[in-house]
């Protein structure tokens, strides 16, 4: 199969994605659906309807670059950015090829709902926006690289946070977390990118915020803290209801999970020696969870594995929705 691949080029997931589908035989063409070139970047914030110009023109050349090549796939990964009139010209120009597009965005965070009639297959990862558009559900994936990772000096029950900090709440709720460890004797590993923008918002908010990095952390160090830490403190965006990848590389990679979001109760992957759901700031039972030992720490959950997220997107099948949840099950 011929397949165009346009998609936004966040961290390696992209790459991975576009490996996984050559793996399975088939012929892929990558592009960035958003370049975020320092200029484009800086284009955005000073000249916005420049930068929206400047973006459309970029769809227009991946059109005309593609143009003449057989393509029996257009899979998008994204496609909020691009405009209605470029959406038109690629469905007119591969009239033939299957459309499908994947977000890993609510559509409250990102509104692709116009683009919609555009596809043959519509698949997202938020439970809440699968059910009331009626989208294929298909939560994000573990890559390979977290299958079956190293589980070194696991003694120490160190508990890990990497991320960025794209709001205020987070910082607290990790500034928090990271008081809380230190009066129970926990060891924290927290990685926290924030760019210039986001440290003069947090500034102006009071927060006189510590242990920020301005870049995103390397990779071979990222990995040595997840293979010495035994859980990940994950704080989900209320913005949508579906998963981050940060939960099921843990959980693929055999590590327990500290979470504010309840919904993962109601999954098939839940049990409660894996996943600990804190409210608000309040981490009591953290300490006796994490040295809870898992009842099968040889579980590898492989329909989470990125290897089968791909085929979900070639064959246009999906998982089923979680049960729906009331608000009984969320107190």
């Amino acid at each position: 199969m011929n397949i165009l691949l346009i998609a936004l080029h966040y961290h390696d997931y992209t790459a991975n994605i576009a490996r996984e589908l050559r793996e399975l035989g088939h012929e892929v063409r990558v592009h960035d659906i958003m370049p975020r070139t320092l200029f484009m970047k800086a284009l955005r914030l000073i000249a916005p309807r420049l930068w929206q110009t400047q973006l459309n023109r970029h769809h227009a050349r991946i059109l005309r670059a593609e143009a003449e090549t057989p393509t029996d796939l257009v899979l998008f990964i994204q496609a909020h950015q691009m405009s209605k009139e470029n959406m038109a010209g690629f469905r007119s120009t591969f009239r033939s090829a299957r459309f499908a597009l994947y977000n890993w965005d609510s559509i409250a965070n990102h509104d692709y709902l116009p683009h919609l009639a555009s596809f043959d297959d519509v698949f997202t990862f938020d439970p809440d926006d699968a059910r009331r558009h009626s989208l294929r559900y298909l939560p994000l994936f573990c890559s390979r690289e977290f299958q079956g990772l190293r589980r070194r000096e696991q003694d120490q029950r160190a508990i890990y946070f990497v991320g960025n900090i794209v709001n205020p709440a987070r910082y607290r709720a990790l500034d928090a977390f990271r008081d809380y460890c230190d009066g129970a004797g926990i060891q924290l590993n927290a990685y926290m990118a924030c760019t210039p923008p986001m440290r003069v918002k947090l500034k102006r908010e009071g927060i006189v915020a510590r242990g920020l990095s301005s870049r995103p952390i390397d990779r071979s160090a990222f990995i040595d803290m997840v293979e010495t830490s035994v859980a990940v403190f994950d704080f989900a965006n209320h913005h949508q209801s579906g998963y981050t990848m940060r939960v099921f590389e843990n959980l693929c990679a055999g590590k327990k999970i500290i979470t504010n979001n309840p919904r993962v109760r109601q999954e098939a992957f839940y049990s409660p020696d894996r996943f600990h759901v804190f409210d608000g700031l309040d981490f009591t039972g953290v300490a006796a969870f994490v040295q809870t030992p898992l009842r099968d720490p040889d579980a590898e959950f492989p329909e989470y594995h990125i290897q089968t997220f791909v085929k979900h997107l070639v064959d246009g099948t999906s998982h089923s929705l979680p049960q729906h949840e009331s608000e009984d099950y969320l107190r």
